[in-house]
């Protein structure tokens, strides 16, 4: 009886620090170096179950990152997808996502926009909301490594 109750703590014993070990490695494969770590399904949903990243409360940008290609996705207050991008590195394209998906545009200078507000930056992108003959555009600028 007393050895069945040490198997039985020894065994659980492992099977949790074996899920603590695991738990930790799958946050190490998504961490974007940030406190919390990119998500890696959810892309496109109202709601992805991921930290709103947005630096502007109008707007809320959710980061994915997926098989080496990082996704950030734009949302309005409503919570609706307006945008989305993904990004390799200094490349970045526009996804045939959201209801702003042909008013997005990928620019590679630092030039300023008038009236634009920078939603979203880091080390890597920028993008910017501004408005166009009252149409919401946008703006994101890949970021040279070597600035």
């Amino acid at each position: 009886m007393a050895i069945q109750a040490f198997r039985f703590t020894v065994a659980t014993t492992i099977l949790l620090l074996a899920t603590m070990f695991t738990s930790s490695l799958a946050y190490a494969q998504v961490s974007d170096g940030r406190d919390k770590p990119a998500a890696v399904t959810g892309l496109g949903e109202s709601l992805p179950k991921t930290s709103d990243l947005s630096n502007d409360p109008q707007w809320q940008v959710y980061e994915f990152v997926r098989d080496g290609i990082r996704y950030l996705q734009i949302n309005d207050g409503a919570n609706a997808t307006r945008a989305a991008i993904g990004q390799i590195g200094a490349t970045a394209w526009v996804l045939p996502l959201g209801r702003d998906a042909d008013h997005v545009a990928i620019q590679a200078n630092s030039s300023s926009v008038q009236n634009g507000r920078v939603v979203y930056r880091d080390e890597e992108v920028e993008v910017v909301h501004f408005l166009e003959s009252n149409q919401d555009r946008w703006i994101v600028r890949p970021r040279d490594a070597s600035r």
